[in-house]
């Protein structure tokens, strides 16, 4: 990062010199001091934990000065070193590690045993897409170091993996840069969405918690609430969950599996684009990332030289000198 007493001896040269007016010094200087501040906020959060990067783009993302350095990634000197390719493709639901800690009781098994939205025909169904209030979308992830994390979408992907662990879903995948593991991607999106919405909305973790229920609850669970009519669909893909007990069992070998992957972060600081801005959808973000818009690591701003030689030579066009 430049130093601003440099920045100010470069452009005091330049005014005694009478290379630039007292007034566009004096206007460029600030707007060179607010820039250099804001530069300095977005590397001050994205050297922190998870939680500390968020706290700060939550009370920073408003800010234009932030908001507009957060969009810089092709005006930083290096154009091209944050451009992010994503490919949507199937992954077998087993080999998806989920980033979030807490997975819904509700959302994984009330959709199975009232089979909402036909989850359990959409489980079966390959390449999976799960049903959602917000239609069927892809289960957003970031392949770092050789693993498919999750970075949102962890109760459709819950609620498949109940279903049918052997799924193959559908996924956008944020192909990470060398170097970066998941809390760093999960930093990186939170940023985006800081940037494309202006500001960063999460969502607390309400009612109880699948990864922390014992798989025997689980299973009393499926076989008190399952109606015939969606044991009937489970028998339609798998010949032998045609009972209540057959499917609980079923249910119950998933939960023993899934309670292993359980995630490092709370729900708290995850990601959610489209609950952040009303114009804000994840496919805008993924958009984002793909162009190299987003300034989620040094540098985070256009070296002082080339900025000030910039200015000047703009300030000598307009005849500002």
């Amino acid at each position: 990062m430049a130093n601003v007493k440099d920045l100010k001896q470069k452009l005091d040269w330049q005014l005694k010199a009478r290379v630039i007016s007292e007034d566009y010094y004096n206007t460029e200087m600030h707007r060179l001091l607010i820039i250099e501040d804001a530069a300095d906020d977005l590397k001050k959060a994205m050297d922190k934990d998870l939680a500390g990067a968020v706290a700060d783009l939550k009370a920073k993302a408003s800010d234009a000065e932030f908001k507009a350095a957060a969009n810089k990634g092709t005006e930083d000197g290096q154009p091209e070193d944050e451009k992010v390719p994503f490919n949507t493709t199937p992954i077998a639901c087993a080999k998806m590690f989920p980033t979030q800690a807490e997975i819904g009781f509700g959302n994984s098994l009330d959709d199975i045993v009232n089979d909402k939205y036909g989850a359990i025909e959409s489980a079966f169904t390959n390449p999976v897409k799960m049903p959602s209030p917000d239609g069927k979308i892809p289960v957003l992830c970031a392949e770092v170091d050789g693993q498919v994390a999750i970075l949102d979408g962890h109760h459709r992907w819950s609620l498949c993996f109940m279903i049918n662990p052997k799924a193959q879903m559908m996924c956008d995948i944020m192909k990470a840069p060398a170097g970066m593991g998941a809390e760093d991607a999960l930093k990186a999106m939170q940023l985006a969405i800081a940037a494309k919405a202006g500001k960063v909305i999460t969502k607390p973790f309400e009612g109880q918690d699948l990864m922390a229920t014992s798989t025997e609850e689980v299973r009393k669970y499926v076989l008190e609430n399952i109606g015939d009519k969606e044991v009937a669909t489970f028998a339609k893909f798998d010949k032998a969950l045609n009972t209540k007990e057959a499917v609980a069992d079923h249910v119950a070998n998933s939960h023993k599996l899934i309670v292993k992957m359980k995630g490092p972060y709370p729900r708290t600081i995850m990601p959610q684009a489209g609950k952040s801005g009303d114009k804000t959808t994840q496919t805008a973000v993924n958009t984002a990332f793909q162009s190299g818009e987003i300034n989620f690591k040094e540098p985070f701003k256009e070296s002082a030289t080339k900025a000030i030689d910039k200015m000047l030579k703009e300030a000598i066009k307009k005849g500002k000198a």
